[in-house]
Order: structure tokens, then C-alpha cells, then sequence
């Protein structure tokens, strides 16, 4: 089967993030899947349109990025969505404020903070995590990696 999917990212800050993922999205599809081809054909053409040309318009820009990266979970545009794991939400929210900090977003940078501050969060293998003393090891890291500090 051919299979895809696409992460969308911030060109500034992402390539000093690469040894954690850089700071991205994956963008996926409800049907992503179709017989390997054999040709190429218009429903090979018409598959890649609908699937990778619509997904790298799925982030409009850097403001939307950051609503995504600290979304708590998947968000769903059409047949095309952000795969979101609760698991790295804590990191999510760091980058998401590295990035509304660089764009000068105050209002979008508050919704951000309480969102931090919002207590434990449940993992799918039912353990809680407290949100922010994970942002806080992961705001620790990308600071080195980014050459700046990032309080959380």
C-alpha cells in the first residue's frame, strides 16, 4: 500500500530543533492509503493532489502553527488533520511559545501560559502527567538547542 503524510513546520526555529522533531506538525489523512501503483496514472496524480497538495496548505501560517502545536488534541480540517499525541503536549506548548513570543502575539502568548498551568493531563496508558514540569525539562532543552532562554 502507499501510504503519506506531511509535517509542516517553522522555517526559523525548526532546523535548531531537529533532534527533537523540530517544530512541526504531522498533517495525515482519514483515508490515507491506495494499492501500490503500478503506473503512473490519474488516480496515483489525483491521490497525491488530494492528500499532499491539500496538506501542505493545512497550516495557513506561523499564528495558526502555534493554535496547532498547542492544541491538547488532533484538529480536524475536511479529511485532513494534525496528529496531536497528549504525550508530547508539554513540548508542544514550549515551542508554540518560542514561536508566539517571535511573532509578538500577546494575547494568543496568555491563552498559551494558562494552558501550562492547567494542572496534570492523562496519557493513554492512564498515568497523569503534570504539564508544566514537563514543559519546564523541555523549555531546558530547546533553550540549548535555540541559544536562548524560554521561560515558562
Amino acid at each position: 500500500m502507499l501510504t503519506w503524510y506531511m509535517n509542516v513546520g517553522d522555517a526559523k526555529f525548526g532546523p535548531a530543533l531537529e533532534k527533537y522533531g523540530r517544530m512541526s506538525v504531522p498533517i495525515r489523512a482519514s483515508s490515507n492509503e491506495m494499492p501500490w501503483p503500478q503506473v503512473v496514472d490519474s488516480s496515483l496524480e489525483e491521490f497525491l493532489r488530494e492528500g499532499l497538495g491539500r496538506a501542505a496548505r493545512f497550516v495557513a501560517d506561523r499564528i495558526d502553527l502555534c493554535e496547532l502545536l498547542s492544541a491538547s488534541e488532533d484538529v480536524r480540517r475536511g479529511n485532513l488533520y494534525a496528529w496531536l499525541p497528549v504525550a508530547n503536549y508539554p513540548a508542544r506548548l514550549v515551542q508554540s511559545l518560542v514561536l508566539v513570543r517571535d511573532i509578538g502575539a500577546p494575547a494568543l502568548e496568555s491563552q498559551i501560559r494558562a494552558r501550562l498551568e492547567q494542572g496534570p493531563i492523562r496519557l493513554s496508558n492512564g498515568r497523569s502527567m503534570d504539564v508544566l514540569e514537563s514543559a519546564k525539562g523541555w523549555a531546558s532543552r530547546y533553550s540549548s538547542a535555540l541559544g536562548f532562554d524560554i521561560p515558562v
